[in-house]
């Protein structure tokens, strides 16, 4: 059986993308890792994943071009993203462009699990949706 995952995380921070898979992994979550947008859209937990966590200011691309990519490949995938830099316009465009939620960085591990169950309850209710 092929390896799945709950969450990836696109983060080109190594202490962000381990500080997220702890505290995720401490309740029960697999976590997947990504270091830029090319590695994420060609990992194989986006196929299976339940959520993504990923963070505006990427090396190679915008953070906002994955998510538009994300959304491409996965419509209903619910995509938190996490910024250093949480103006206004950047938060708001990334809402727009379909993010169910943002994180300021650097953030609490009580706040990330907020919003991480915030978006799988998102992501359970698509699914029912999906199946009635």
């Amino acid at each position: 059986m092929a390896e799945s995952w709950d969450v990836l995380v696109i983060d080109d921070e190594p202490v962000v993308r381990d500080a997220v898979d702890r505290v995720l992994a401490e309740e029960g979550l697999r976590v997947a890792k990504a270091v830029n947008g090319a590695e994420a859209l060609s990992h194989p937990a986006l196929a299976t994943c339940r959520l993504v966590i990923l963070d505006l200011m990427l090396p190679d691309r915008s953070g906002t071009e994955v998510l538009r990519a994300l959304q491409a490949a996965r419509p209903r995938l619910p995509v938190v993203v996490i910024t250093g830099y949480a103006i206004h316009e950047k938060t708001s465009r990334a809402l727009e462009a379909g993010a169910v939620d943002y994180l300021p960085k650097p953030f609490e591990a009580s706040e990330l699990l907020t919003v991480v169950r915030r978006a799988l309850e998102v992501q359970a209710g698509s699914a029912e949706e999906k199946g009635t």
